[in-house]
């Protein structure tokens, strides 16, 4: 798909935008509107700070207030976005500076000049769209040998190592890493059997809730979450009294 939409940033005070909880789709178009059209000076506490164009800084608290979310979610949300190489974080304790890579591919200066171009290329597209039919064609048994487990709508192109060893280390307290070939392994093989990075929290989340102050809570670790039982921590139900409440330190 081709061409422009482009959104007020009046949008963000309609009563559409304002229902809660966000999508993520929601919330990554959210981060646009919120990015500094040109780059200017922001006064943080006593600290004045020059924020780029295509950056704003917030936090992860008013992230989740804004957007409905735990902050646990935003944070996941975040770190993949960033293992995916859509934003870049420079956070300390005041503050979180987030950067849209490549923010001008969705707000062009040159925006204006736009539909007149869209307009003269109009009669090109049946012919374009027609030849990617035909490849679109050929790739669909390709689609469905990568979507095993119905959990996908598109072929794998990059695995969530760092997004998924960062929410590990995040609710356990360890310092796994993602470059390590093992956990990348564990991590490959289920995300080719078709599971998301959602799942991977979800394991996670259940195992956290489970072994965490039993002797089972050395077993927090990749290569026994991710392994051969993934589907079945995956499936499991937890109790009420397993939850664990989230500890807000902002």
């Amino acid at each position: 798909m081709e061409g422009w939409v482009k959104a007020h940033r009046s949008l963000i005070e309609h009563w559409l935008w304002q229902e809660k909880p966000f999508s993520r789709g929601q919330a990554w178009i959210d981060m646009l509107l919120l990015a500094n059209h040109s780059g200017n000076k922001v006064l943080i506490g006593n600290e004045l700070v020059y924020v780029e164009r295509g950056s704003f800084v917030t936090s992860d608290l008013k992230l989740s207030s804004r957007w409905g979310w735990s902050k646990t979610k935003v944070r996941a949300f975040l770190a993949l976005l960033e293992n995916d190489g859509m934003i870049v974080r420079n956070a300390d304790r005041k503050k979180t500076a987030i950067n849209i890579v490549n923010y001008d591919n969705y707000q062009d200066l040159k925006t204006n000049k736009e539909p007149q171009k869209d307009h003269e290329k109009t009669t090109e597209r049946p012919q374009k769209n027609t030849n990617k039919n035909v490849k679109n064609d050929k790739n669909v048994k390709n689609d469905e040998d990568i979507m095993s487990s119905g959990t996908r709508a598109e072929p794998i192109t990059e695995y969530p190592y760092k997004a998924v060893v960062e929410y590990l280390n995040q609710k356990t307290g360890k310092s796994f890493r993602d470059k390590s070939k093992d956990t990348q392994r564990h991590i490959r093989a289920r995300a080719n059997e078709g599971y998301v990075f959602e799942d991977f929290v979800k394991v996670i989340d259940n195992k956290c809730a489970e072994w965490t102050g039993t002797d089972m809570e050395q077993y927090l670790r990749p290569s026994t979450l991710f392994g051969a039982k993934f589907e079945g921590y995956l499936n499991q139900k937890r109790k009420a009294t397993d939850r664990i409440s989230e500890v807000d330190n902002w």
